[in-house]
């Protein structure tokens, strides 16, 4: 494991814990730096992290769609929460690829365990966080799914 050089945000799925609380759950995972172009993550790969983007901008890519950018992530986003927590291990749901060069942190399911045992207050808040982030993400395509039933209907 690499040496985490930058902090995790106060924000997003993070922002209810202490910075304490955070400095732990970061000594659990590992930075990594990818440069322009690099695939962090590739759809239908195994994928069993979650990632956090601390430097910065990602494209997300989903293969029926190409070649067309289905979403950015901008310094402090996190992806990869739906294999994490998906045990039926379909693989990735989408491609994420450095638009530049990136520094992430990431944490393997194995790491967030360790943290959840050890921090059971704080694995509550930081579930809580999880399930908004992945709740507003839901949200989004459900009204996008909405918007092109309109779209389609005859």
């Amino acid at each position: 494991m690499s040496m985490n050089e930058h902090q995790l945000p106060e924000h997003g799925f993070l922002e209810s814990l202490t910075s304490e609380e955070r400095e732990v759950l970061q000594g659990l995972g590992e930075e990594l730096s990818f440069n322009e172009g690099e695939t962090v993550i590739e759809e239908g790969g195994a994928q069993d992290h979650l990632y956090v983007l601390l430097v910065g901008r990602c494209k997300v890519l989903q293969k029926h769609v190409a070649p067309a950018v289905t979403a950015w992530l901008e310094e402090g986003d996190s992806f990869g929460e739906v294999n994490l927590f998906d045990l039926e291990e379909a693989g990735a749901s989408a491609s994420v690829q450095a638009a530049e060069s990136i520094v992430v942190w990431r944490i393997d399911r194995n790491g967030l365990n360790t943290f959840i045992g050890s921090q059971p207050e704080a694995s509550l808040r930081l579930m809580i966080g999880l399930s908004t982030l992945l709740s507003k993400r839901l949200r989004s395509v459900n009204a996008l799914v909405k918007k092109m039933s309109i779209w389609t209907r005859s």
